[in-house]
């Protein structure tokens, strides 16, 4: 069976920064390749995972310096597949390594197979060939279709890799049965420098806390969201999510967690025995998890609260109705009303967070949401500028306006940053900074008096 090196990406603003902090800057770690990296081994792969979001901490921003220790593992490991996955804001950063890889080769009698899996891979198949010489792409989840290609199975014939050439990508196979994954192997990264305190749960505590995931996927379509164009719906059996947590408590050292799924709110049935579990076995375990402002109750937070959650997030996007319907988020202002209430009666400290510079906003509708803002004093607060991401039903539906923008690769990563230089408001430039600028104060004067509410 052949071999695999992973290799993750650094993110943007480690590049340069010799005085990187993680308590304040802090990187989750990589538990979508550790659990792949896991499964492979545990089928007979040999596995490795070149983490340069690590290394390049480590390099104190030194580019140059953390290739070096990436050819030093390529030549150890030797493997027979390297492979990359990343993000849209790490695009750029995909293309460097890729082309050191290349140098490193050049002039070799046989190099590894280089491909490339993920998010934008999976997305942009065809824009990703036109930046990247990767020999194949993964399209999809990688479980199946990886195992395929590392038992010596030809490309053509596995499903989910697109070639070079090819016109339409084909989704990879999917395990029906996430059960069937053994628990991740941290040992395969540095887990210590990824559970050391931080402020990944609150702006003003520190927490050594680890990513765990119960489910993938997610039910609905907001427009501006990419999560659920290539999963599929499906969980962890309760007892097996709490036989994980167990296992990364033990191997990690920690207590806290993040709960990776886009909504716990997308299994209720099934996360409310999560929770009944927990409290049942004493396990005393803290999380944060994500949810949907329309599936929450008050009994459901409750035992949530009972079984060890520390802080839940809501997407509560804009404090106009019309905004929301636009975005096809399904929920309503009255509803993120009443989870703000339930909350704060429970004691359940919450982090909303919105999107400004959506497509038709007004002054008024900004209005709406600093007003929602102050209504229901959340205890940590988000204010994200709207890009069209990849994937997105506003992606697709706004191509034309985005492509003039996308003229070289760092302009790719820029727009995965959500940070592309574009006005889709209903304002002139000088009032969306206004409100911009406004909104950002209003969140910095939250989140710095974050745990000290009276």
């Amino acid at each position: 069976m052949k071999s695999i090196l992973f290799v993750i990406p650094w993110t943007w603003g480690l590049v340069g920064n010799a005085d990187y902090d993680f308590a304040d800057a802090p990187e989750r770690a990589p538990e979508n390749v550790v659990s792949l990296a896991t499964y492979l081994k545990s089928q007979g792969a040999r596995v490795a995972i070149a983490d340069l979001t690590r290394e390049l901490a480590l390099c104190r921003g030194n580019v140059e310096e953390c290739l070096s220790h990436l050819g030093e593992q390529c030549r150890l490991f030797n493997p027979d597949v390297i492979g990359l996955s990343f993000f849209t804001a790490r695009f750029e950063y995909a293309a460097r390594i890729v082309g050191y890889l290349h140098s490193l080769y050049a002039g070799a009698e046989c190099r590894p197979m280089i491909i490339a899996g993920g998010v934008h891979p999976t997305l942009l198949p065809k824009v990703t060939y036109e930046y990247i010489n990767f020999d194949a792409l993964m399209v999809g989840e990688g479980e199946i279709s990886l195992m395929q290609l590392l038992d010596g199975r030809p490309l053509h014939e596995i499903k989910g890799v697109f070639l070079p050439g090819q016109d339409k990508p084909e989704q990879a196979d999917v395990l029906d049965d996430l059960d069937r994954l053994p628990f991740p192997d941290w040992n395969l990264v540095d887990k210590d420098f990824y559970s050391q305190p931080s402020h990944q749960i609150s702006a003003t505590q520190l927490h050594s806390v680890m990513p765990v995931t119960f489910g993938r996927g997610c039910r609905y379509r907001c427009n501006f969201c990419a999560h659920n164009s290539f999963l599929s719906a499906r969980c962890h059996s309760p007892q097996y999510f709490v036989e994980m947590l167990d296992n990364v408590a033990r191997s990690c050292g920690v207590s806290t967690f993040i709960v990776q799924d886009s909504s716990v709110g997308s299994f209720k049935q099934q996360w409310a025995e999560v929770c009944r579990l927990l409290i049942d076995s004493g396990a005393n375990y803290r999380w944060w998890a994500n949810l949907r402002v329309n599936q929450a109750d008050e009994e459901f937070l409750a035992l949530m609260k009972k079984a060890g959650c520390i802080k839940l997030f809501f997407g509560f996007e804009s404090g106009s109705s019309r905004i929301l319907e636009r975005m096809n988020k399904k929920i309503t202002v009255e509803q993120c009303i009443n989870v703000a209430d339930m909350c704060h009666r429970l004691g359940i400290p919450f982090y909303s967070s919105y999107i400004i510079n959506y497509f038709g906003e007004t002054e008024d509708d900004l209005q709406a949401t600093e007003e929602l803002i102050m209504r229901t004093r959340p205890d940590s607060l988000a204010i994200n500028r709207f890009s069209p991401i990849p994937g997105s039903v506003d992606y697709d539906s706004n191509e034309a306006a985005i492509s003039p923008l996308l003229t070289d690769i760092h302009r790719w990563s820029i727009l995965g940053m959500l940070a592309a230089p574009l006005l889709f408001g209903n304002m002139p430039a000088e009032r969306f900074e206004y409100w911009n600028k406004r909104l950002k104060q209003l969140k910095y004067t939250i989140n710095s008096h974050e745990g000290n509410k009276g």
